[in-house]
């Protein structure tokens, strides 16, 4: 009997980590957003094709069905192995509970759910290093203890180019995103206990990518760093560039990609950010 990972899209990794999970047996189960009456599934559709449509129509967004964990579920238990599912913050979202529910129709220790209390390239780090470990031949008890090792050491820092979108996906106030514009205010957010907190309102936009950085220096000696964007590949790549000459951490090493549509509809265009672990 082996272990097989379950996530969801929110779970972002540099397109070649994202093939290896996958070769690894990983299961990933989309979320969905809306067009009107018409449904896509996460990541069913270039970046820029999402946002020329979302600037003439805003997106609804819906987490995944306990069904289609059950459905996943069923298909590793019925294949002889136990399940280790990792799911965006319930801080956020309603997929930890539907993944929950979607245990408790399987005998008990079958199915185990852990709340990342992260996302995107966050979330991203604990599936792709839970996919390795199982693959090595790691026990589910081993990985669920590996897992909350990594979540105490694990750090998500965030650099919005615009609050424009956190508006319009019910995030913010009008009278917030109104504000942050006129005073040109580009805020920086973290992760705590899962849930996104502002920690620093930078103006500008060099100032902001100055200080995400700072902030990221901070947080070393590291075991994993990652860049990740949305519709902003060569800041995030300069970002890493950067980020390694300050550090010393091997460029090579840096993990880099691009958020998938659903949070990409909260962050918008522009959104930077850096992952660490630390040692």
């Amino acid at each position: 009997m082996g272990v097989r990972i379950v996530t969801d899209t929110s779970c972002d990794l540099s397109p070649e980590l994202d093939r290896e999970v996958k070769a690894l047996g990983t299961k990933v189960i989309p979320f969905f957003f809306h067009f009107g009456m018409d449904p896509y599934a996460d990541k069913a559709m270039s970046m820029r094709e999402f946002f020329d449509r979302a600037n003439r129509e805003w997106p609804t967004t819906a987490a995944p069905s306990s069904g289609a964990f059950g459905e996943a579920f069923r298909e590793i238990i019925e294949g002889g192995d136990e399940v280790v599912c990792i799911t965006i913050t319930s801080r956020h979202s309603a997929t930890y509970n539907a993944a929950v529910l979607a245990s408790r129709d399987f005998a008990p220790g079958q199915v185990s759910v852990v709340d990342s209390l992260s996302l995107s390239f966050g979330q991203g780090i604990l599936v792709m290093m839970a996919a390795r470990a199982a693959h090595a031949g790691a026990t589910k008890e081993q990985i669920l203890e590996m897992l909350d090792d990594i979540k105490q050491r694990l750090h998500v820092l965030i650099a919005l180019d615009t609050v424009n979108y956190l508006v319009k996906g019910g995030r913010a106030s009008r009278l917030t995103g109104a504000l942050a514009t006129l005073l040109k205010l580009r805020p920086i957010l973290t992760l705590r206990d899962g849930e996104l907190t502002v920690i620093d309102k930078p103006r500008g936009r060099e100032t902001s990518k100055d200080r995400l950085l700072k902030l990221a220096h901070e947080l070393f000696p590291a075991q994993v760093v990652g860049v990740m964007h949305i519709a902003a590949e060569a800041e995030a790549l300069e970002m890493a560039d950067r980020l390694a000459a300050q550090t010393g951490y091997p460029r090579e090493e840096i993990i880099l990609g691009e958020t998938g549509m659903a949070l990409a509809a909260h962050g918008g265009p522009g959104t930077l950010g850096i992952i660490v672990v630390s040692r």
